[in-house]
């Protein structure tokens, strides 16, 4: 075993020029294991394997890439798993991507990695290899389209995908695919039961494994991460801490205490101010969490990364504390889908059907920037968009399972490329990590849920509403929206009155280019200065659209320069 943080090479052997390298080191969670010529390395959990199990399993039988789908389509947990025998290898990501893998050629060798920047610069990939529809979607989402990188030559694994090497020749295969659009037929009734049954076994599994170690959950006034805390809370887990962030005041700190009181769990409150994250931004902690966090495809998720650094330092997390979101409670259990989307698409010519997905898709994700909103760049958008759906086996069938199209094509890329990267913040301060609402067994039941379930979550919160664990979910309000500083109050409904005769959308932009600034709870819009903020004229949209333009400018790419002349 090497040691923590030594690289580690293991070549195949089969013949010459058949040879893969991989580059991953024995840190931040991975794990290697061998048996004879076998190597595996490993990072994560399934439920009944590990590294060693694995080798075994390998050393005893040859794997093919059906082999390997097999198992993994009905694995257990959230893991990437990389191995290499006699003229073979192959990498692997879980249902739902929570661990990067990237492969590229290096010198005549593929070469696998879990740093796909450290990838690109082992490969050499420079500005010239900028694939500039990738860096489009950056700049106006965040995060690029299905398995595009921000490099050519880059590959990166998508969810439920594995890459075979046999030879030196390379293939990819999905051995599942999350299909939202595959609507199965059930009553209200059975949906609520079923769902309940399965929400409290997916969390009492979750707490088995844990062992008694410490559940750390980021408490907001939501349903997801309140569904955890009063789940754990119903059947019985002790050892549990809370903690909620942001201005002093703001209503999800009220809520989430009111949950924390009536649940009897410890909770902590990290006040957050625009001076203190400054201070963060410039630290050489975040500068040391953007070169490992770069997935290459979107930009580092920051959010709880401050606070959870203060309650590292302070103790109240102890290092071996198991920490657990809610993600993606909410967009799996139908939140997301747009009110466009509840409305039935009989009648509308396919073409129609098509735009009405890809605009809902293009206003809600793809307008960090003003100035990137633009027919070209929209043109541009929307056949990467179809491409990406269409790759997935997702066709117009049903008009009412349209909006399984427009979930799909944000499961694929929104939240397993940005969203879920958040979970990088807890690996770089030490810490393993849950996430019980991206369970394979959550995937497949809500895969089948009709439109008029998900829409508004109304299976969802009916469900949890009934079931009412820990008697928090009937008086405790769900995500009621403050405006936190107070001195911000009276500026701003001044300027709303100065405004109304010129419309909600001259406002809108007006509140985005003064106020935001000051309104966000989390104060992450300190990652730049007020003063640029306000002289600036694209139209940002929140800060966001700021980190997406310090990303791109990390990698040399101008955002301005993205901006297509209609």
């Amino acid at each position: 075993m090497t040691q923590t943080g030594q690289a580690i090479a293991a070549q195949t052997t089969a013949t010459a020029g058949e040879s893969c390298t991989v580059a991953i080191r024995e840190e931040f969670g991975w794990r290697r294991a061998s048996q004879r010529d076998i190597v595996v390395f490993f990072k994560g959990w399934i439920e009944g394997l590990d590294a060693a199990a694995l080798a075994a399993r390998f050393a005893k039988e040859r794997p093919s890439p059906k082999a390997i789908g097999d198992l993994l389509a009905s694995a257990i947990g959230h893991f990437a798993i990389v191995a290499t025998g006699p003229g073979w290898a192959f990498a692997a990501a879980d249902w739902v991507r929570s661990i990067p893998l990237a492969i590229a050629m290096v010198d005549g060798v593929w070469t696998i990695d879990d740093r796909p920047e450290r990838l690109r610069q082992r490969a050499g990939r420079g500005a010239a290899d900028i694939d500039s529809d990738a860096a489009l979607a950056i700049g106006m989402a965040g995060y690029t389209i299905d398995d595009a990188a921000l490099y050519r030559g880059i590959q990166l694994l998508v969810p439920g995908e594995l890459a075979f090497i046999e030879s030196g020749s390379l293939t990819r295969h999905r051995y599942t695919i999350y299909r939202p659009w595959q609507v199965r037929p059930a009553s209200a009734q059975a949906l609520e039961s079923e769902l309940k049954e399965l929400t409290l076994h997916l969390i009492e599994r979750m707490l088995g494994a844990l062992q008694g170690r410490t559940l750390v959950i980021p408490l907001s006034a939501g349903r997801d991460s309140r569904l955890i805390a009063s789940a754990a809370k119903h059947l019985g887990y002790r050892n549990v801490r809370l903690f909620t962030y942001g201005r002093a005041g703001n209503f999800e700190a009220k809520a989430s205490k009111a949950i924390a009181e009536r649940l009897g769990y410890p909770w902590a409150f990290v006040p957050a101010t625009i001076g203190r994250h400054r201070r963060f931004f410039e630290s050489e902690d975040y500068l040391g969490y953007l070169d490992f966090a770069d997935s290459g495809c979107s930009v580092p998720f920051v959010q709880d990364m401050a606070p959870l650094m203060e309650l590292k330092a302070s103790g109240y997390v102890p290092d071996d504390a198991v920490i657990v979101n809610g993600n993606s409670g909410d967009y799996i259990s139908g939140n997301h889908v747009p009110e466009t989307m509840w409305r039935p698409a009989q009648g509308l010519s396919d073409e129609a059907r098509w735009q009405r997905i890809t605009d809902a898709l293009l206003k809600k994700h793809f307008a960090l920037w003003r100035s990137l909103v633009r027919s070209k760049n929209n043109a541009r958008i929307v056949t990467l968009l179809r491409n990406s759906i269409a790759r997935a086996g997702g066709v117009l069938g049903d008009p009412d399972t349209d909006h399984g199209l427009y979930e799909y094509a944000e499961f694929q890329d929104r939240q397993c490329r940005y969203v879920i990267t958040g979970q990088r913040i807890y690996e770089f301060l030490g810490h393993e990590w849950r996430l019980p609402l991206w369970d394979n067994d959550y995937l497949r039941f809500w895969e089948g849920v009709p439109l008029a379930e998900k829409a508004g979550q109304a299976l969802y919160s009916r469900m949890l509403t009934n079931a009412n664990w820990g008697g928090v979910w009937q008086d405790v309000p769900v995500n009621r929206k403050t405006i936190r500083p107070l001195t911000v109050v009276p500026l701003r409904l001044a300027a709303k009155l100065l405004h109304a005769p010129f419309g909600a959308e001259r406002w809108h932009r007006f509140e985005r280019r003064y106020f935001q600034y000051w309104m966000d709870a989390t104060c992450n819009s300190a990652c730049v200065p007020y003063d640029r903020v306000r002289r600036d004229t694209r139209g940002a949209r929140h800060h966001i659209a700021w980190l997406a333009e310090l990303y791109l400018a990390r990698h040399g790419v101008e955002l301005d320069r993205l901006t297509a002349q209609d």
